[in-house]
């Protein structure tokens, strides 16, 4: 028992003073500046300030940027002009000549003559097919007689009136058979004049396969002629330029056919109303051909001017693109830039035509894009 009873005692004695002993450590600690709650103050106050630093360099951050932001940019730019657009018409056509007949034969025959070959010029009037023609020689010759006969006739009959020596009613049937006579010659000279087919107007022949012996009934075809003095070159254009068209309009033409070369004509017919199923009116235009290298059948390739539309014009570098469309960079007159939207119209070259709220003379930016800002200031530099 006494034993026991003194480790206990002696194992009270040691936790008294380990207790002690803290307690007196924990007491210096807290009143020295840096440990205890003094520490922990310090480490809120180096938080603080790691975080002031932070803030700092933000801040000095954005103002760095505000700076680079607010540099003036150094452009180039050009001019707004006003330049017209859709003022050309643009069409596929094919020529014909001014004027073309087929030629056929006019009464029932053997050819006794041709006197053309195929591409020969020839005048109006100039004989071109005679048919044996025996038959209506002798008959106008028969009737040459007659009428020479009824004017002998009357000749003897108006002298015996003069003396009172004849009927007048003898007279008045010389007269008749005078007239019967002029008009049966007339008849017969008509009846030979068709065994032979002349040329109805100036033109170039075409190709035939008579030949000499063949027999010709009426209607027959012998031969075409064409008048190619001019050309006629027939399109159609679309019902929205139709009504801008008028006679005499002057037209380009070229075809292929000729290379290198540009022939130029004018309007010499309009058609007088819209087809309704392709929504085009039909134009004729005239060509001068004196050298007749133009032929029937050609393609041109036709062009002619209308007035168009006015619209603002720039260089295509102006043109800049972002997710809502076209724009440019319009310079005001205090060097700062503003943003325009644009819808092109037309690009011919190195030009664009637009709309939008831009008019000419204004100044658009055409280089320098990639440091332009809304609203910010720029420095014109020249295009050298």
């Amino acid at each position: 028992m006494k034993h026991g009873f003194g480790r206990t005692a002696a194992l009270v004695v040691v936790a008294a003073v380990i207790v002690g002993v803290g307690a007196y450590f924990g007491l210096r600690g807290a009143s020295e500046p840096g440990n205890g709650s003094g520490g922990s103050t310090a480490a809120k106050s180096g938080g603080t300030s790691a975080t002031g630093g932070s803030t700092a360099r933000r801040r000095a951050g954005r103002r760095g940027r505000r700076g680079r932001g607010s540099r003036v940019a150094r452009v180039v730019v050009a001019s707004v002009e006003l330049r017209t657009i859709g003022n050309r018409v643009a069409a596929v056509g094919t020529g014909r000549a001014l004027r073309s007949l087929t030629l056929t034969a006019n009464v029932t025959g053997i050819i006794d003559e041709i006197r053309f070959a195929a591409g020969q010029t020839v005048k109006e009037g100039q004989p071109l097919v005679i048919l044996q023609s025996e038959a209506e020689r002798i008959a106008v010759r028969q009737a040459q007689v007659k009428l020479r006969d009824a004017e002998a006739t009357m000749q003897r009959y108006q002298r015996l009136a003069a003396q009172n020596a004849l009927a007048k009613v003898q007279l008045e049937q010389a007269r008749t058979a005078l007239a019967t006579a002029r008009t049966e010659l007339e008849a017969k000279q008509y009846e030979l004049k068709r065994r032979t087919i002349t040329a109805p107007f100036d033109g170039v022949m075409g190709i035939t396969k008579l030949v000499k012996g063949d027999f010709l009934k009426e209607g027959t075809a012998i031969a075409t002629i064409d008048d190619r003095s001019q050309l006629v070159v027939e399109f159609v254009i679309s019902e929205r330029v139709a009504s801008q068209l008028k006679l005499g309009n002057a037209v380009r033409l070229v075809t292929p056919a000729l290379s290198g070369r540009v022939f130029q004509g004018k309007i010499s017919a309009l058609d007088t109303r819209v087809d309704t199923a392709s929504r085009t009116l039909k134009v004729h235009a005239s060509v001068p051909n004196p050298d007749g290298r133009l032929i029937s059948g050609m393609t041109f390739s036709v062009s002619l001017r209308i007035e168009g539309r006015k619209l603002p014009s720039m260089p295509g570098l102006a043109i800049q693109w972002d997710r809502n469309g076209a724009f440019v960079w319009r310079v005001g007159g205090d060097s700062k830039v503003q943003r325009v939207g644009v819808t092109i119209r037309r690009r011919e070259n190195n030009m664009v035509s637009v709309e939008g709220k831009i008019a000419p003379g204004d100044k658009v930016v055409v280089e320098g894009h990639d440091n332009v800002r809304p609203g910010g200031t720029v420095t014109l530099v020249k295009n050298d």
